[in-house]
Parts: C-alpha cells; structure tokens; sequence
C-alpha cells in the first residue's frame, strides 16, 4: 500500500512540475468585445471588432528560413491601442493608434523567430477597430 501511495505522489509531483514549468512566453488574452472577428492562417492573421477593451494575443507562425517582416494596416474610430511584437524574447512596441486612426507600415527584417506573437493592448473601450498583420519575406 504505502508502494502505490508512493508511487501516486511521484506521479503528481511530476505532472505538477511540468505543468508549472511549461514552456510558453507568458502571453494570454484577457478582453472583453463584441461582434469581434478574427482570422490566422499560414501567412497572417487579422481581428476587426465593434467594441474592446483587454488584451487580445495573436500568434503566428513563421514558416521557412531568411528574413521576415511583419506588414500591418490598423484603423480605429474611438479609443486608444498599443501594439507589440515579440522578438527574441523581447515585447517590443509595433505601433499605437488613437481615436479616428489609420496606421500602416512595416517592421525591420529579422530572422529565426519560429513563432512570432503580436499583443493587442487598450487600457480603456475602443470602438469600431480593424487590424491585420502580414508575414512578408
């Protein structure tokens, strides 16, 4: 009995380990919205929204060698966003976009990301918001 009772424990303490110790870059999505879409496929992924107001993290993958850039074109009718994206571990800010905004550009090259995150962040409600993100090599 105590063998099997020993035995469980060990189980769990694993499971446990490796629950805590997953790996992942910490990014998750905590928001509130409606009549939000989105779309993510091989090479981009998009989000429009009538209203929000989080954290919204999309993620991508980045398929292939050689330098990528990421393209994006943002338009927001009320409210203010951040945008960022993850390189080498690293949040670094994309763009920011205010109450009647268009933005679009491009980042510089970079390589050997796998798994490019972008993070969407507002601090207060947004209304009528439009994003979408482009992997170009």
């Amino acid at each position: 009995m105590k063998k099997i009772a020993g035995f469980i424990i060990a189980v769990a303490t694993l499971v446990l380990c490796f629950t805590l110790c997953a790996c992942g870059k910490g990014y998750s999505s905590n928001y509130s919205a409606s009549r939000m879409t989105s779309k993510n496929d091989s090479n981009g992924a998009s989000v429009s929204f009538d209203s929000f107001k989080g954290t919204y993290v999309i993620k991508m993958d980045n398929k292939g060698a050689g330098e990528t850039l990421i393209a994006y074109e943002a338009t927001l009718q009320e409210g203010n966003i951040k945008v960022y994206y993850d390189f080498n571990d690293e949040k670094l800010s994309l763009f920011e976009i205010g109450a009647n905004g268009n933005v679009e550009g491009k980042t510089e090259a970079f390589t050997g990301n796998k798994t490019i995150y972008i993070i969407i962040e507002s601090d207060d409600k947004c209304k009528e918001g439009s994003f979408s993100f482009v992997l170009e090599k």
